[in-house]
């Protein structure tokens, strides 16, 4: 997958998040990436609204009683065959299966390779749908990190520029946290990571205004 699809698609997801955006818009302004943009965007965002609807608690109240109604007035149901459910826990257990590799093998993709866009979407998924944000962000720095300091030994200053960019994108986000007990979080982990690009020989701007030497 090409470089400038993985930036607009990182644009796309962030603008989504921060309600500058829609889908619709998104695929308006990158038409020629509109085919590969849509369903990516659309996982993306159905996810993200099914963690954000809290059923109202007199509706669960009137669907606990009609259940309940439901129950007594049919004791009684028809037994499904065991060869059907034998049969529908083999196809999910297959998809199941399929995803997982899918993802899994997509995390050891790099900036340029054909899965580093599903690699995104599947973290900006984790994002979205994690009570911790921030841990994600991260865990995600941490993985920016080591695949800019890959790239860095491969001799593509395309992978690299586009390593750097990725990495310096949480950066500025960490630069951007006010609370002190998150910055605190926060701290440590860069010193560690600033440690160890001084190590492979490589400088982040971004970076350095955090620990100027």
């Amino acid at each position: 997958m090409n470089n400038d699809l993985e930036t607009i698609l990182d644009t796309c997801l962030y603008q989504i998040e921060e309600d500058e955006s829609n889908i619709a818009e998104c695929l308006a302004r990158y038409p020629e990436h509109a085919s590969e943009l849509k369903p990516l965007l659309a996982a993306a965002t159905k996810l993200a609204r099914g963690r954000e609807v809290v059923p109202d608690p007199a509706f669960k109240a009137r669907a606990r009683t009609q259940l309940d109604v439901y129950m007594q007035q049919h004791p009684q149901r028809k037994h499904v065959s065991p060869v059907f459910w034998r049969f529908s826990i083999a196809v999910v257990t297959v998809l199941l299966l399929f995803v997982a590799s899918g993802t899994a093998f997509a995390q050891t993709a790099l900036p340029g390779d054909a899965f580093y866009t599903w690699k995104l979407t599947s973290e900006h998924v984790w994002r979205i749908t994690s009570i911790d944000p921030l841990g994600v962000d991260i865990t995600l720095s941490n993985r920016r990190l080591n695949e800019l300091v890959v790239v860095s030994g491969s001799g593509d200053e395309a992978r690299r520029a586009r390593a750097v960019e990725n990495y310096q994108k949480l950066l500025v986000k960490f630069n951007a946290e006010q609370n002190e007990e998150r910055r605190a979080r926060i701290l440590p982990i860069l010193r560690a990571q600033h440690e160890a690009l001084i190590k492979a020989g490589i400088l982040v701007p971004e970076l350095e205004g955090y620990f100027p030497r």
